[in-house]
């Protein structure tokens, strides 16, 4: 097997985290880049379904765990079951 040196685009940050991830699952970026490239060859696909995320959502603990204690109080199946201001109190700024 023959091998080359590529060269390709990053964001520096992008490519900055990702090495330290890398580092953390004891990869180094040549290692992590070969395998997403076999994994590519050997599915004849993406390892992932790339798709727009139109918005960031923020999966943290802490907001789990506020929507999780959020969805605790609410006394009926469906939210909106109960009134506008019902609601407001329980959500107590947050958005659904």
């Amino acid at each position: 097997m023959t091998t080359i040196q590529k060269t390709y685009r990053i964001d520096e940050e992008l490519q900055q985290k990702a090495e330290q991830y890398f580092s953390e699952m004891g990869l180094n970026p040549t290692v992590a880049i070969t395998m997403f490239f076999k994994r590519v060859v050997d599915e004849k696909k993406m390892p992932f379904i790339p798709e727009v995320i139109s918005e960031r959502v923020d999966y943290s603990m802490e907001s789990k765990e506020r929507l999780s204690e959020l969805l605790s109080k609410i006394p009926v199946k469906s939210i909106s079951d109960i009134s506008e201001t019902e609601r407001k109190e329980l959500l107590d700024g947050w958005e659904l």
